[in-house]
């Protein structure tokens, strides 16, 4: 059996593939169409006729225009192509109506669909505005337990980033984007004694960065770290932090919190999306969204528990629910069905 995965440059393309292989799937990885539309187009003639016959798609954002999503699918089905969108995100992030109509347009045709929780079933109906049902299986967000350096300590850590070793650090990681919910995390935790806030990840919306600079002016807790961050240095972040708070306002999945768990760290966030189905009271809190007031209780009550057991805890259930090899098993099986 021979798959297209599409995009690369991703963790988890990298741990998919790696467990696709293992059981036998030939894998060509390509790059978005943003950057190698001639190259993806010869990769895929050429073997397409070596009977590659599926492509998974993973986001939407790998085509630059509607027209290429279109001539992406015509092009697909000449070539007698399968295709299945892995449904990271029902819509992206900051989307426009144009954004639906697209997903919506994909979702129906798309030959199956792959989805991260049970949840996200109807709320893409829901939300997408339509009552096809598709072709589709669930799985879990994979774990990154084996994919980042951990080797530095805690007070390693905490020395880089020039924070004390007594001081309770909250983390709240990933894009610099508006569902983020920075300003309830803010709101939260601005009048609580001996915390630090590290905000951290790549600018996405520039206004969203902008009022964190704002907070900052009277929040001297409130750590900035706004630049792309190599994969070796996403152990510095999390193994300075106690725990990992992600108050999403809008989310389909996460992978920062089997991030998170991977370094054993407790997540707050939202009950929202599929975060539903992969935070419990063994491994974090979740909280309704955009209540600042659930939101400032749960990170008093988490720094009376044992929050380091539950890191633990969050490790452990993420090696156990979070499987690449049982992920692989069932991508494999929806493969055969398509």
């Amino acid at each position: 059996m021979g798959v297209f995965l599409i995009p690369k440059n991703h963790e988890y393309i990298r741990q998919l593939k790696k467990y696709l292989e293992k059981r036998g799937v030939r894998v060509i990885v390509l790059k978005p169409f943003h950057y190698s539309s001639i190259t993806n187009v010869f990769r895929m003639i050429y073997f397409g006729l070596r009977d590659y016959k599926i492509i998974h798609v993973h986001w939407l954002y790998i085509f630059p225009f509607s027209f290429v999503m279109k001539w992406f699918y015509f092009f697909c089905k000449s070539l007698g192509l399968k295709i299945i969108w892995e449904m990271h995100n029902i819509l992206p992030h900051g989307y426009t109506e144009k954004d639906r109509k697209d997903s919506l347009w994909f979702y129906e045709k798309a030959d199956a669909i792959i989805f991260h929780s049970t949840d996200d079933i109807q709320r893409a109906q829901d939300i997408l505005g339509t009552r096809l049902h598709k072709l589709h299986t669930v799985i879990p967000h994979g774990n990154f337990n084996e994919s980042y350096e951990n080797t530095i300590s805690k007070l390693e850590a905490r020395r880089r980033l020039e924070i004390g070793n007594n001081t309770q650090v909250i983390l709240c990681f990933g894009f610099i984007r508006r569902n983020r919910g920075y300003e309830y995390l803010i709101e939260a935790v601005k009048k609580m004694d001996n915390v630090v806030v590290i905000i951290a990840g790549k600018i996405h919306d520039k206004d969203v960065y902008e009022n964190l600079l704002d907070s900052k002016k009277f929040m001297p807790q409130l750590r900035l770290f706004v630049n792309w961050i190599p994969d070796n240095e996403v152990q510095v972040y999390f193994n300075a932090c106690d725990i990992v708070v992600l108050p999403y306002t809008d989310i389909t999945t996460s992978g920062v919190v089997p991030l998170a768990y991977a370094f054993s760290r407790p997540v707050i966030t939202s009950s929202i999306g599929g975060l539903k189905d992969i935070v419990n009271e063994h491994t974090g809190i979740l909280v309704p969204p955009m209540a600042v007031e659930h939101l400032h209780d749960a990170i008093k009550r988490i720094f009376t528990m044992d929050y380091e057991e539950m890191g633990r805890q969050a490790r452990k259930y993420s090696e156990e629910n979070f499987s690449w090899d049982a992920n692989a098993e069932k991508i494999v099986e929806l493969y055969r069905c398509v």
